[in-house]
C-alpha cells in the first residue's frame, strides 16, 4: 500500500497505519510507477522464495520418509518437528505420539535419567553452536521396553522453512548386530577355552599314562631278576596288577565319555539294591584309600532301598566320587559316604576333609576336561573327565548331582539324588530259586589275535587254569586252526588281517563241527552297534579288550552244555 502525505509527520502517520511505502507530495507519475514496479517485483520474489522453500521442504520430507535410517527433527523450540517411519517405530507407542511434543519430556520417557540428561545436553549444544555430534555404538536400557538397545547416531544443525534453526538426528539400530557379534566373540572365547582345556587334558593324559607304565616296566624287570625270590615276585605282581587296573580305568573313562557325548551309551537297568551298589564302589576304591591312610565312613539306611538302575554304571558314579575324595584329600584324611531317603528319592552324599573347591569353580566342575588345580606335588592324577561322567550317568538315571564347598582347604561334598523304585520288593518265597554255583571245567580254547603277545599271554593264562589252548594270528589261519583243533571255545579278535572276525565267524558256523562251539568276539569296541554286528555274525558273546578272565570264565560256566560239547 502506498501512502501520499505532505510533510514528515504525515510519513510517520502513514507508517503507523501500516503502509508499505510513502510518497511525499508533490510527486511525479514516473516516481509513482517506479515505486509500484519495485513493490510488485518484491512481492513476486517473496512468492517465489516461499514456493522454493515449500518445494525444498517437500523434497526434504520425501527424503526423510524414504531414508534407510531413522531420522527426526527437533526445532528451535525443542519440540519434535518431523519423524520418519523408521524413527516413529523406534519411538514406539508413546501415548499421544511424539510429533509436537517436547523432546526433553519424550527422551526421559525412553531412557534412564543420567543418559537422558546427557542426550538433552548434546542436542541443545548442537542447536546453539551448530557443532555436529557423532556417537559410536552405545548400549543403554530402554525403560519402556525393558531391554538393552544399541544405536549409532549423528546430529547436525539445519535451517527450517520458517528460517529458524533446528537439529536433525540420523540414527541406526545396531542391537541385533552387536548381540550377534557378542555371541560370536563368546563362541570364539569358548572355543579358545575348550582348546586350552583339551591341550591341558592331552598333557595330563600323557602324564597319567606314563604314571602306571613306569612301575609296570620296572616291576617287569624286577620279576626278570627276582630268580627264586617269591616275595619280591609277589610284590611285583601286586604292583603290576594295581597299575594295570589304573590303565584300564583311564581307557574306560575315555571310551565312556565318547559314548555319552555321542549318545551311544546305553544303560542296562534292572531292580538293584542301593547297598549292593555302594558296597561295590567302596570295595573298588578301598586299595587307594588304604594306600593313603584315609578313614572312610559308610552309613547305609536301615531298610533296603531298591532302584531301577544299571548297577555297573551307578557303582561307577559312586566309585568316581570316592576316588576323587581320596585323590584330593591329604593322606590320613576323612571321607564320609551317607545315604538318606527323602520322599521318593534317595540322597547319597560323598564328603571329604580335603582341599575343597573355590567358589568360582563350583559351576564348572562338571564340565569336560575341567580340573580345580594342577599341583606338581599331587601324586594321584585325574583326567578331568570323571565328574563329567558322574553328571551324565546320574542324569541318565533321572537324577541330579551337585557340588558344595566352603572354599580351598575346607573340604568338598557331592550330593547325588536319584529316584527310588517304588514297586513292592518280592519276599524270599516269591523270589526265583538260586541255582548252585557252577565251577568252570577245563576246555579246549582257540585264541585268535593279530598281536602275538596278546594271543600268547591270554593263552598262557588259560593254560595255567587247566585249559588246552592253541593260537592263531589272522582270519584264514583261524579257520584252519579251528578245523584241526576242534575247540569248544574260540576267543576271536574282530580286527584281523586277511579275513576279519565278522567274516571268520560265519565260515566256522557253516561247518558241522562249528555249529555248537562257543564263539566269543574280542574287540576294542563295545558299543551297542558293535555288539549287534557280532551277534548277527554268529558270536555267542562280545567282550571288550582287555578280557576280564574271571568274567569270561563265569560267562562260560553258565552256558548250556550243548554249546560246549566237543
Amino acid at each position: 500500500m502506498l501512502s501520499a502525505r505532505a510533510g514528515e509527520e504525515s510519513r510517520v502517520d502513514g507508517m503507523d497505519a501500516g503502509a508499505d511505502d510513502y510518497l511525499v507530495k508533490p510527486f511525479s507519475a514516473r516516481e509513482l510507477l517506479a515505486r509500484v514496479g519495485a513493490h510488485l517485483q518484491m512481492a513476486r520474489m517473496r512468492r517465489e522464495t516461499a514456493e522454493s522453500l515449500r518445494q525444498r521442504y517437500a523434497q526434504f520430507k520425501t527424503l526423510l520418509d524414504q531414508a534407510p535410517l531413522g531420522v527426526y527433527v527437533v526445532d528451535a523450540d525443542f519440540r519434535i518437528r518431523e519423524v520418519n517411519p523408521i524413527a516413529a517405530s523406534t519411538f514406539g507407542d508413546i501415548p499421544g505420539g511424539v510429533l509436537g511434543r517436547d523432546f526433553d519430556g519424550v527422551i526421559h520417557v525412553l531412557r534412564e535419567q543420567p543418559y537422558a540428561d546427557e542426550i538433552v545436553r548434546i542436542f541443545r549444544h548442537t542447536l546453539e553452536t551448530g557443532q555436529p555430534y557423532i556417537t559410536p555404538e552405545r548400549a543403554e536400557l530402554r525403560i519402556d521396553r525393558g531391554i538393552i538397545e544399541c544405536y549409532e547416531w549423528r546430529l547436525d544443525r539445519i535451517p527450517l522453512p520458517e528460517g529458524r534453526p533446528g537439529v536433525v538426528c540420523y540414527f541406526r539400530d545396531i542391537s541385533a548386530q552387536v548381540r550377534a557379534r557378542r555371541v560370536i566373540e563368546e563362541s570364539r572365547e569358548a572355543l579358545r577355552d575348550s582348546d586350552r582345556r583339551k591341550d591341558e587334558f592331552l598333557a595330563i593324559l600323557a602324564h597319567e599314562l606314563r604314571g602306571p607304565l613306569a612301575p609296570l616296566a620296572s616291576m617287569l624287570e624286577v620279576m626278570k631278576r627276582a630268580d627264586e625270590d617269591s616275595d619280591v615276585a609277589s610284590q611285583a605282581r601286586d604292583t603290576m596288577d594295581r597299575q594295570l587296573g589304573h590303565l584300564v580305568r583311564l581307557v574306560d573313562d575315555l571310551l565312556d565319555v565318547g559314548r555319552i557325548t555321542s549318545s551311544r551309551l546305553e544303560l542296562r537297568k534292572e531292580r538293584v539294591d542301593l547297598a549292593s551298589v555302594i558296597h561295590r564302589a567302596v570295595e573298588s576304591c578301598r586299595p587307594l584309600a588304604e594306600e593313603l591312610g584315609h578313614d572312610v565312613t559308610v552309613m547305609l539306611p536301615a531298610e533296603p532301598i531298591d532302584l531301577y538302575a544299571d548297577p555297573v554304571r551307578l557303582a561307577q558314579v559312586f566309585n568316581n566320587l570316592l576316588n576323587n575324595a581320596c585323590k584330593y584329600t591329604e593322606p590320613r584324611g576323612r571321607i564320609w559316604l551317607t545315604t538318606d531317603r527323602q520322599g521318593s528319592d534317595v540322597v547319597v552324599k560323598v564328603k571329604d576333609s580335603g582341599r575343597g573347591i573355590p567358589s568360582d569353580k563350583l559351576d564348572s566342575i562338571f564340565e569336560m576336561f575341567t580340573q580345580v588345580e594342577r599341583a606338581l606335588e599331587r601324586t594321584q592324577g585325574s583326567l578331568g573327565i570323571g565328574l563329567t561322567l558322574v553328571k551324565r550317568l546320574v542324569e541318565m538315571h533321572g537324577g541330579t548331582v551337585k557340588a558344595f564347598s566352603e572354599g580351598l582347604g575346607r573340604g568338598s561334598e557331592f550330593v547325588v539324588r536319584v529316584p527310588i523304585l517304588v514297586e513292592k520288593r518280592k519276599t524270599p518265597s516269591e523270589a526265583a530259586p538260586l541255582s548252585p554255583q557252577q565251577t568252570p571245567t577245563p576246555r579246549r580254547i582257540l585264541v585268535v589275535d593279530d598281536s602275538e603277545d596278546s594271543a600268547a599271554s591270554l593263552a598262557m593264562l588259560l593254560t595255567i587254569m587247566g585249559n588246552e589252548t592253541r593260537t592263531a594270528h589272522d582270519g584264514l589261519e583261524a579257520v584252519d586252526a579251528a578245523e584241526r583243533f576242534r575247540p569248544e571255545i574260540v576267543l576271536l579278535d574282530i580286527g584281523l588281517p586277511r579275513l576279519n572276525g565278522y567274516d571268520v565267524a560265519p565260515r566256522i558256523r557253516e561247518q558241522p563241527w562249528g555249529k555248537d562251539l562257543v564263539l566269543v568276539a574280542v574287540s576294542g569296541w563295545g558299543q551297542a552297534e558293535d555288539r549287534r554286528k557280532s551277534k548277527d555274525a554268529g558270536f555267542d558273546l562280545h567282550m571288550v579288550k582287555p578280557v576280564n578272565l574271571d568274567g569270561l570264565m563265569k560267562q562260560l560256566a553258565v552256558l548250556p552244555s550243548s554249546q560246549t560239547a566237543g
